[in-house]
């Protein structure tokens, strides 16, 4: 093995999939579950340390050195308390909105605020609506959340389209060619079909990224390849004739933003090859797999014979980019693999030299199973991609079992802090009355949970997401407006982090319409006023994770200046919202400026989006389905009963009542409308979005702020206002 000049420290970083897999194989004429689809006490924070290795496994190499550690804001807040009279006779411009019936007129005396379901594709464009109106906006944490939604899963998107996919088919091809001519050179039978199995894996990867076969391959190989080929275009469970295990072809089905360009779908099919389909060393009752074993010596060896900059170079550049984006992964991976093969052989083995080794390779394997997994239900497998540990997945499988197969969302909110998701669990799902050890099951991962310090959850964009959530789940003290001081505000809080965390599952589910409003120019706007939803925290946090992904990405060479610059505009943006809060709670008024900024929130939320996704206007983005923010993610599956479907539909429209300079006023924004159901099939976004036009029931609990029926349409003013930006 060559020696590579990187830091050797032990792995602590453990996984499991966004997406997850299903995976059977045959042990003594039984058909045994081994695989997952989201990790069960898979945390780096409960497993215990390899200390019997006598050395220690290489770490990938580390491009991202942080933007330091994250320091929370303390915001004292002190706004009158005015209430809101009978009728809503109190509030300044309420003749503005003689489209409210009566029971959102009800909900807004009570609350404070209403949401309503719309037919808008975007949340801007309700802003742009507001400005066209001359209505107040009310700037929502929902609305910059699908601003970095949008950024980051472009982002993602391009990274993988013109760099990641690039270098993939670079090392297949290469992987291709090493095991072809150890094919050839291997003459042991037994050896050689090893060698023409693993070889198989690489060029069924081949064919998945559209290439035609780089060679002629001998017909036993071809139709393995064949075999398989067509078991991914079935997308059913069947067994994998190249590795002899059951795969769950279901995961094989393109997904996310993979359905946009055969680029994609291409790069998505072959990541996840890589990452579903593993080489076994040991089955759920620790039975030795050696074939398994074989073939990932065999798979390691040939890469660490490639010249660096033609095998692990490539494989660590793919694998550590999608590190920062989404997590690390819990099995061995072709560079750990590589530091056991060589303690045990000396060096990389040649294909007949590794029988005679393998008791001294098991026994190094059993020295990592504790540090590894977990999961008495999982054997040990080496994967050349894996997939990524993701605390969310953790949350769901641990909070799921036999008794409740499907867990919630409310689940992981509850566990990242969450009150109202904990109430919202115990008042209507109730899971304990169908298993009785849930409560036990959830103090244990809460418990964990709250031990992280704050540089565990954030070493990856992944985690920093769901970090910055975590502020949506407080509740707020006297001096915060009314609206925000009550159960439905809080409910309406957590479901904003439920339609960011839907986003986020979708955006990372492979790891884990027109209606612009032209700005033209008038010189003397209206009254200008307008209120940002006061939460310093979240916009500190967000502001936070924004830094991280442009410092993480540009010390790969992973962001262009271009980019760079709409991410420090989004900054700046998040700024300026956080010194409005700032001022909102301190009981000062904005400024003409602030207000008019307020005033075009809507046009700047569309030039983002619009710079971001590469185009002038948003109406010009070529794909209709990135035109529409409904999107969906499977993120739980229970074999013969479904998937549990996390999304968000189109833009939901939020009124409400702001205190201004010692008055009351109503004020509009946009909100996530938040969707969770089982579906007998994985969706892709082009499904969800036409079944949108006959939803599936929306969870009981929006039911303390939504009013279902959809919002009338706002009347348009004589004298309609342009700003002229």
């Amino acid at each position: 093995m060559k020696k590579r000049f990187i830091s050797l420290i032990l792995v602590l970083g453990l996984i499991l999939t966004s997406s997850g897999c299903n995976i059977q194989i045959d042990v003594n004429n039984k058909r045994v579950k081994v695989g997952y689809d989201t990790p069960k006490n898979k945390s780096k924070h409960n497993t215990v340390i390899a200390k019997n290795l006598d050395y220690e496994l290489p770490k990938v190499k580390e491009f991202y050195t942080g933007n330091g550690e994250y320091t929370p804001i303390n915001i004292s807040a002190n706004i009158p308390d005015i209430k809101i009279q009978s009728s809503l006779s109190n509030i300044e411009n309420i003749a503005q909105f003689g489209n409210l019936n009566a029971e959102q007129r009800a909900m807004i005396e009570e609350n404070g605020f209403v949401v309503n379901p719309t037919d808008e594709e975007q949340l801007f464009y309700i802003y742009e609506s507001n400005t066209y109106n001359k209505i107040p906006n009310f700037v929502t944490t929902d609305s910059v959340l699908q601003l970095y939604h949008i950024f980051y899963d472009f982002t993602l998107r391009e990274t993988e389209s013109d760099k990641l996919y690039i270098e993939l088919k670079q090392l297949n091809a290469n992987m291709v060619d090493a095991l072809y001519e150890k094919y050839q050179k291997t003459s042991d039978e037994k050896s050689k079909e090893l060698v023409g199995r693993t070889l198989a894996y690489f060029a069924l990867c081949e064919k998945l990224l559209g290439e035609g076969m780089s060679r002629s391959l001998p017909r036993e190989i071809n139709s393995m390849v064949e075999e398989d080929y067509s078991n991914i275009k079935s997308e059913i469970e069947s067994e994998s004739s190249i590795t002899g295990t059951d795969v769950d072809y279901s995961l094989f089905k393109v997904r996310g933003h993979y359905t946009r360009s055969d680029v994609l779908t291409d790069y998505f099919k072959t990541m996840s090859m890589y990452g579903v389909v593993p080489f076994i060393i040991y089955d759920s009752f620790k039975e030795r797999n050696e074939d398994g074993a074989a073939m990932a010596v065999i798979a390691t060896t040939a890469l660490e014979e490639l010249p660096d900059e033609s095998g692990m170079d490539l494989w660590e550049d793919i694998y550590s980019i999608t590190e920062f984006f989404v997590g690390s992964t819990n099995d061995l991976n072709p560079l750990e693999f590589a530091t056991i093969v060589e303690e045990v052989y000396g060096e990389m083995p040649e294909p007949e030299d590794i029988a005679d080794g393998m008791d001294d390779l098991y026994n190094e394997f059993d020295k990592l199973t504790e540090a590894k997994i977990k999961d008495d239900s999982i054997g040990l497998c080496f994967r050349f991609m894996g997939q990524r540990y993701i605390p969310d997945s953790e949350i769901l499988n641990r909070l799921s079992n036999e008794l409740r197969p499907f867990p919630s969302g409310l689940d992981v909110m509850a566990v990242l802090g969450s009150e109202r998701a904990e109430e919202i669990l115990d008042s209507l799902y109730e899971p304990s009355k169908d298993w009785p050890e849930y409560d036990k099951e959830y103090s244990a991962v809460k418990k964990e949970f709250d031990e992280r310090s704050i540089s565990d959850k954030t070493e990856n964009i992944y985690g920093s997401w769901l970090f910055t959530l975590e502020s949506l789940n407080q509740s707020f003290p006297e001096g915060y407006p009314g609206f925000m001081r009550n159960e439905a505000w809080e409910t309406k809080s957590l479901v904003t982090a439920l339609g960011s965390w839907a986003e986020l599952r979708h955006d990372t589910i492979l790891y884990g319409a027109q209606s612009g409003v032209e700005c033209g120019g008038d010189d003397i706007p209206p009254e200008l006023i307008g209120y940002v939803e006061p939460n310093v925290e979240f916009y500190n946090r967000l502001i936070w994770l924004t830094k991280q992904t442009m410092d993480g990405l540009s010390q790969r060479n992973g962001i262009g200046e271009d980019t760079k610059y709409k991410c420090e505009s989004i900054i700046e943006l998040l700024e300026f919202l956080k010194n409005c809060s700032i001022k909102e709670l301190n009981g000062e008024k904005l400024t003409f400026e602030e207000y008019d900024t307020l005033l075009t929130y809507g046009g700047t939320l569309e030039y983002l989006s619009s710079s971001i996704a590469g185009t002038s206007d948003w109406y010009r983005i070529e794909s209709d389905t990135d035109k529409n923010m409904a999107q969906i993610a499977d993120i739980h599956s229970v074999n013969g009963a479904g998937y549990l479907e996390v999304g968000v539909g189109k833009a939901a429209e939020i009124y409400v009542v702001v205190p201004i300079d010692g008055k009351l006023y109503l004020t509009r924004g946009a909100v996530f409308d938040y969707f969770e159901f089982v579906n007998e099939e994985r969706m892709t976004d082009e499904e969800w979005q036409n079944r949108l036009s006959n939803p599936p029931d929306r969870p009981p609990f929006v039911e303390d702020y939504m009013q279902e029926e959809k919002g009338q349409e706002l009347i348009t003013p004589a004298e309609p206002y342009s700003s002229g930006c």
